[in-house]
């Protein structure tokens, strides 16, 4: 059923555009879009309005700003004389923290900051929400609403908020070189490109929806897939050897470190 309150949304770039495609299924949305040929793009491919600034801000009840760091400080100047108390402020943008947008707008306006990642282009990604000094339980709750339309949402302490932008906001990449790497060295095995290609993904796919489905831990359906003396404990030995689960964690805590770094 579609909602009475309008979701306004300035900025529809890739994650922007992702996001809308899932609200959008339950929501009256309008866009603020700078491309005026992106903007014409999405009416044709959704039910949404087009407006400028002020309009949008007049007619909507929330404000999502889907606009890249860089031009997030000239996004909250244009915005500031149009925000009301009725506003919920909610951004997409990475290393911008509550305060720093509270700061910029009128006083006790209530901001959400988000974290969402690129799976959400296929309604299966993850994200992070946080409330800002003067934001509600029922904000957060209708943010969560929101997110949901794309994958998973989960709330969390913005002091956290880093943490999730090294795990899940950076994750796919970490997926796409483990999957690069691994077709690569299956090739080198003698298989096609395209075979490995097709077997890397279908096996990857299938260990996911088995972990997901089955509820179990990832460390049973390890042991489970491990003889001992076989192919698959020779494999994981070589793992073992280039310690790679202490890779992993230097590589997430680098991300953090660098997320923590660019927040402002």
């Amino acid at each position: 059923m579609t909602t009475k309150a309008v979701i306004g949304m300035i900025g529809a770039g890739n994650m922007g555009s992702a996001i809308l495609a899932g609200i959008v299924k339950g929501h009256r949305v309008a866009v603020c879009e700078a491309d005026a040929a992106r903007g014409r793009r999405l009416k044709r491919q959704f039910p949404i309005e087009l407006l400028d600034l002020p309009e949008l801000c007049r007619r909507a009840r929330v404000l999502i700003l889907a606009v890249k760091p860089q031009v997030f400080e000239e996004v909250l100047t244009a915005i500031r004389p149009h925000v009301r108390k009725s506003h919920v402020v909610v951004s997409i943008a990475a290393g911008i923290t509550t305060p720093y947008i509270e700061k910029r707008l009128p006083p006790g306006t209530r901001v959400i900051r988000t974290m969402p990642n690129l799976p959400a282009q296929v309604g299966r990604g993850v994200t992070g929400i946080c409330a800002g000094k003067f934001a509600t339980q029922a904000d957060t709750n209708l943010a969560r609403r929101l997110f949901a339309s794309v994958g998973k949402a989960v709330t969390l302490d913005e002091s956290l908020i880093d943490a999730v932008t090294a795990v899940s906001g950076s994750g796919p990449a970490y997926v796409f070189l483990f999957l690069e790497g691994w077709i690569k060295a299956s090739t080198r095995l003698g298989l096609s490109e395209q075979l490995s290609r097709e077997m890397v993904i279908e096996t990857c796919a299938g260990a996911l929806e088995l972990l997901m489905e089955s509820g179990e831990e990832a460390s049973t359906l390890r042991e489970r897939v491990t003889s001992k003396g076989g192919t698959t404990a020779a494999a994981l030995q070589e793992f073992s050897a280039a310690k790679w689960e202490q890779t992993i964690y230097q590589a997430i805590k680098a991300a953090r470190r660098r997320a923590k770094e660019l927040s402002r």
